[in-house]
């Protein structure tokens, strides 16, 4: 797959970091996460998402 010029980062990196306050200013918006089977997926805010697909998202209370 022919991704756009976003930062790649691993599926460890994510992990280990996906929690950091400063996680998107720091791989960017969105980001592709290259994963432990070789799938790419990509990582974006919420607020972004909304902003792109004009839908909004309902994140439960619990998460």
């Amino acid at each position: 797959m022919k991704l756009p010029n976003i930062n790649t980062i691993t599926q460890q990196e994510f992990c280990d970091h996906i929690e950091d306050d400063d996680f998107l200013l720091k791989y960017g918006n969105p980001v592709a996460i290259l994963t432990d089977n070789g799938s790419v997926l990509i990582c974006m805010a919420i607020e972004y998402y909304e902003r792109m697909t004009g839908e909004k998202v309902e994140v439960p209370e619990d998460v």
